[in-house]
């Protein structure tokens, strides 16, 4: 097991990166039609969150919007790294408590006082953050967290991102998969994340488990925010790929060579829809196995 989720973390921790991922969550809250919270998850009595993997508090801020408790909200956001979170390390939203926000690697256990305290822990895009050996250890100290009956909601997405509809296959497209997969296998990354965070799901201390899928297909109104996320994906991952694999003798060298890919793709995408696929993991804590 990784000693630290940012050991091998892919993205970035500058301004750049938190205006990417409050982007990046409108655009895939937009790709799962709308649901901060999965329609099989019962919202009356949820008073209780946590938000591993939080960035900038985003989807904690938008859920406080839409819960109907006030006094009694008790959400709360973890992460790795503070570099992306508001001022004070709170979200404030107005009418509702403040939102603490606290640095801690999922790979972890949580402190006692949050163990067993929330009604839903919502995961979302770890893909570039932990190594495959490590989903079941995030999803252990996750479960920690629950409540009895509990329910996590887990979001991934995975290499086949790198694709659009058009067949056959641009080129271009199938060779950007293949050195993304060749690059995160290289770290230790999982390629298909959304399955593996079924299959540990499934393998005991679960019930009512279920994996859904959510595409662009289907969205034409998404068509030119798929194409400006899957760039901005095309730069982080193809940049990092090039230079793990030796491929580029730096990043910045290897960023220069990308943004060159990136207009390629972009040109490409004028006439065909990336197909973004995000996969959603739902599952209720059970205690009597």
């Amino acid at each position: 097991m990784g000693s630290s989720i940012d050991d091998i973390y892919f993205l970035g921790r500058d301004k750049t990166e938190t205006e990417r991922l409050n982007k990046q969550h409108r655009f895939l809250l937009a790709v799962s039609d709308g649901k901060l919270i999965h329609p099989a998850i019962p919202t009356d009595n949820i008073t209780a969150v946590a938000d591993i993997g939080t960035g900038t508090g985003v989807w904690l801020e938008d859920l406080a919007k839409i819960l109907p408790f006030s006094k009694s909200l008790n959400l709360h956001g973890f992460d790795i790294s503070s570099a992306q979170f508001p001022p004070g390390n709170e979200v404030i939203v107005s009418g509702k408590p403040s939102i603490p926000l606290t640095v801690h690697d999922a790979l972890n256990p949580y402190p006692v006082e949050h163990q067993g305290r929330y009604d839903l822990v919502h995961i979302r895009l770890l893909v570039a953050g932990i190594k495959e050996d490590d989903y079941a250890v995030v999803l252990k100290n996750a479960r920690d967290l629950l409540k009895p009956m509990g329910y996590i909601q887990w979001e991934e997405v995975d290499t086949s991102a790198f694709s659009t509809n058009q067949r056959p296959e641009y080129p271009l497209i199938t060779s950007l998969r293949a050195v993304v997969i060749r690059g995160m296998q290289k770290v230790g990354f999982c390629i298909f994340a959304p399955q593996r965070v079924f299959d540990e799901v499934l393998r005991g201390g679960f019930s009512n488990s279920q994996l859904v899928r959510h595409t662009t297909i289907g969205k034409e109104h998404l068509h030119y925010e798929a194409v400006k996320w899957v760039s901005s994906i095309i730069r982080i991952l193809v940049t990092k790929s090039l230079f793990v694999l030796g491929e580029a003798e730096s990043e910045k060298k290897a960023a220069g060579e990308v943004e060159k890919i990136v207009q390629r793709f972009e040109e490409h995408a004028e006439g065909a829809l990336p197909l973004v696929n995000l996969g959603v993991v739902v599952a209720q804590r059970n205690d009597s196995e």
